[in-house]
């Protein structure tokens, strides 16, 4: 059987995607161990060893793990919605570089006849991504997000 592929286009150009992480690729540590743990009085090792074990004695996923214990670490110490996430995904550092990237490499696929796009694939938390400055850099950010924060 002879399958023939149908590339994408978009305005008569193909289409290059760029599929990112996150934590440890685009910034140099973990979103949530850049000021909220630390917010919430944790040990930055201390908060990722208790979820872990949290996990694994629940049978749980980590990634929710880290999720229930952020919300449970923030009851009574601080306000836990979408705007304070975005505010700590604001400062969440990156490496040298990363904030022009993105636009230099759509620059770079103009030249070369291509659309560039970006999309974020991470297990972080969508909130604290669409906080940090480069946020409008990306196509789509596919991540964990807290459901009972609505979208407008």
């Amino acid at each position: 059987m002879d399958i023939k592929y149908n590339r994408k286009t978009k305005e008569d150009l193909p289409v290059v995607a760029i599929c990112y992480d996150f934590d440890k690729t685009l910034s140099p540590d973990d979103m949530q161990a850049q000021g909220y743990i630390q917010s919430v009085g944790y040990d930055v090792a201390q908060f990722w060893k208790d979820t872990n074990d949290f996990a694994e004695q629940n049978d749980m996923d980590v990634n929710l793990a880290y999720m229930f214990k952020m919300v449970q670490e923030a009851e009574g110490k601080l306000i836990f919605n979408r705007d304070k996430l975005a505010e700590y995904g604001s400062k969440v550092k990156v490496f040298p570089g990363v904030e022009t990237w993105f636009e230099r490499i759509r620059e770079y696929g103009r030249q070369k006849g291509v659309i560039v796009e970006h999309y974020i694939i991470s297990s972080g938390l969508r909130e604290m991504i669409e906080g940090t400055a480069m946020a409008d850099s990306f196509t789509r950010i596919y991540a964990n997000s807290f459901s009972i924060m609505k979208r407008e």
